[in-house]
């Protein structure tokens, strides 16, 4: 018997069949727009077109005047690439109407002398050059009827976006993308809903036919993920999710970030190689590289950005301020820098970061809450990345993926994720973060490969415990700022010595609290670092910690070098709950005699605070 061929074989040949035919149409030029520029266009002769010479745009132009910011005048050109003139120059207006500048003599055609037919009667004038002049009121007028265009707001790369009907648009550079029903169409990227999408160099096109969760690529990448030793059962399914992210990208309202980690040998390179294969060009990736770097490389794009060797390094602070512009991504925030000629660089990056190092630099919480921290174990001997097979089409065929359900992922799985984290006490930060990953995994491998991971769907109230079980060790490292300042605070030295040992601050509390000292020699050890102290039951059962709003030198040293200096403590503390950064009372409570001076403070409830931080005595 004959064997059938697989439904995935026969979509591969019909996909192959489109992707050729359209190739071909790629490669035509439009003949009308290509014609002698003596000859008529449009029904119109040499320009004679209706408001010619600048009252009007002439007929089938194949130049988009977007509009105007100042001096400059913003067009999409002929080859479709958003272009910035200030000065008209032949050579600038050529290099717009390219390859069509015949179309540019017809409508401004400068003309050369009449000559003679063999009988001596005169001709018609012939197209000698471009009135350039003309052109340029022309097309200045019209930049000036279309209004003001902020580059900043209108303009959209190549990546994933969302139109105001809230479908998925991809921007490969030579197309945009659409699903309609089933059915893929294609536009060359123009203005579309209000914004310029811009023309690029293709980065991956979506696959030509529907793909589902038998077709798919995904469950068959997932397992070449799982033969990493990730120290979480959830990371592989992480990775993959991320991939979906980075290609969804800008029609995300949040973009997690990762951050891999691990020493020499535990396959990151090959984990990177497996990510390179599958998102192909539309990954950007890079090592040893600068935050200006970055967003000068990414500027309209909202691609995927990996980058390697991260690594924390004494007096830089090269990581930490690409840190930076990954956490902005996530939310889509703008980012001023200071420019050419004293003009400020706005900037807005909606890419999804995946970030690795062997000594990743110091995190603070608001990047933790970001960013899931994947840690590698060594590989076993006898994985081997040849064992890993991508071929040229999945990264195609995940795309298509997300294009074709797209609608479901927003409107169903995402929010449904998002209530089960909810449910299950995660706060809203880890819901966007975890559940969006999930959310995306999910869109791809399906229920069935879910459930193999150990994740019932079906069963959502469940999963979001789990997730919350399997994720409590790296959130519960996510610090709030007030919690942060404060243990700072309490882990402080204190200028002053016992027995050869030198104190700090939170020992001194200790000390006070299991009646090693007395109030007064409490008092007398806080006051050398510019603190109080209330005895215990007013307020606080084990006593009250006061910080002094002023910046007292002693204080102020301990702050010294540290995000909360200058008297920032103060606001960073008010953060805390009430019951333990105590700040309401009578004014008689919070005003306290610290090294002879009267300090209005605030108040750390020691017990209260001890019932948050928990841990064990030393």
């Amino acid at each position: 018997m004959t064997k059938q061929p697989s439904k995935r074989g026969i979509s591969n040949v019909r996909a192959a069949f489109v992707d050729a035919n359209r190739a071909l149409e790629e490669a035509k030029l439009d003949p009308e727009l290509l014609k002698d520029p003596n000859l008529e266009r449009f029904g119109c002769k040499p320009g004679k077109w209706e408001g010619a010479p600048w009252d009007g745009m002439p007929p089938g132009c194949p130049v988009q005047v977007l509009g105007y910011n100042g001096t400059v005048t913003y067009c999409r050109s002929a080859a479709g690439q958003l272009t910035a003139i200030e000065r008209w120059t032949n050579g600038e207006i050529e290099n717009l109407f390219a390859p069509y500048i015949s179309y540019a003599l017809w409508a401004w055609p400068g003309f050369g002398p009449a000559g003679k037919d063999a009988e001596g009667n005169p001709t018609d004038p012939v197209v000698k050059r471009l009135e350039r002049d003309r052109a340029r009121n022309a097309l200045i007028n019209e930049g000036r009827r279309r209004g003001i265009f902020d580059p900043q707001d209108n303009v959209r790369g190549r990546g994933g976006w969302r139109d105001r009907g809230d479908r998925f648009v991809w921007n490969s550079g030579s197309f945009l993308w659409l699903v309609n029903g089933k059915k893929l169409e294609a536009a060359r990227p123009s203005e579309y809903d209000g914004h310029f999408y811009e023309m690029k160099p293709d980065v991956l096109q979506p696959w030509a036919e529907p793909v589902d969760h038998e077709s798919s690529p995904a469950a068959t990448i997932l397992g070449s993920l799982k033969t990493w030793s990730f120290e979480n059962s959830l990371d592989a399914l992480f990775i993959l999710g991320w991939m979906a992210t980075g290609l969804m990208g800008g029609a995300l309202e949040w973009r997690p970030v990762i951050f891999t980690t691990g020493g020499a040998g535990v396959g990151k390179s090959t984990l990177q190689g497996l990510i390179k294969r599958t998102l192909g060009k539309a990954l950007l990736d890079t090592t040893d590289t600068t935050q200006a770097g970055i967003y000068q490389r990414v500027r309209n794009d909202c691609l995927p950005v990996m980058v390697d060797e991260l690594e924390n390094k004494a007096g830089s602070n090269r990581a930490m301020t690409i840190v930076e512009l990954a956490r902005l991504a996530a939310s889509g925030g703008y980012m001023n820098r200071g420019g050419a000629d004293h003009e400020g660089v706005m900037f807005q990056a909606r890419n999804s970061f995946l970030m690795s190092a062997i000594n990743p630099p110091p995190l603070e919480t608001q990047d933790r809450s970001r960013m899931p921290i994947l840690n590698l174990a060594r590989l076993d001997k006898s994985r081997k990345a040849s064992d890993i097979v991508v071929r040229d089409e999945d990264g195609r065929m995940i795309l298509r993926q997300i294009m074709d359900g797209w609608n479901a992922f927003q409107s169903e799985i995402l929010p449904r994720w998002k209530k089960a984290l909810h449910d299950a006490g995660l706060d809203a930060r880890a819901q966007a973060t975890y559940g969006t990953l999930l959310a995306a995994a999910e869109l791809l491998v399906g229920p069935v490969v879910m459930d193999e991971m150990g994740i019932d769907v079906t069963e959502m109230l469940r999963a979001g415990d789990i997730i919350a079980g399997l994720t409590a060790s790296e959130r519960s490292e996510q610090t709030d700022n007030w919690q942060e300042c404060l243990e700072h605070v309490l882990a402080s030295p204190i200028e002053a010595w016992r027995s050869g040992e030198r104190i700090t601050v939170g020992s001194v509390m200790d000390d006070y609290r299991r009646k090693g000292i007395d109030l007064d020699q409490a008092k007398h050890r806080l006051a050398a670092a510019g603190l109080g102290l209330r005895k215990e039951g007013d307020p606080g059962e084990w006593g009250s910690l006061a910080i002094p709003y002023k910046k007292l030198p002693a204080l102020a040293r301990i702050f010294q070098d540290t995000k909360w200096h200058g008297g920032v403590w103060g606001s960073a503390l008010k953060q805390g709950p009430k019951d333990v950064v105590v700040r309401d009372m009578e004014p008689k409570f919070h005003t306290l005699r610290i090294a002879g001076v009267p300090m209005k403070c605030l108040l750390i409830d020691m017990k209260a605070f001890d019932g948050i931080a928990g841990g064990e005595g030393v």
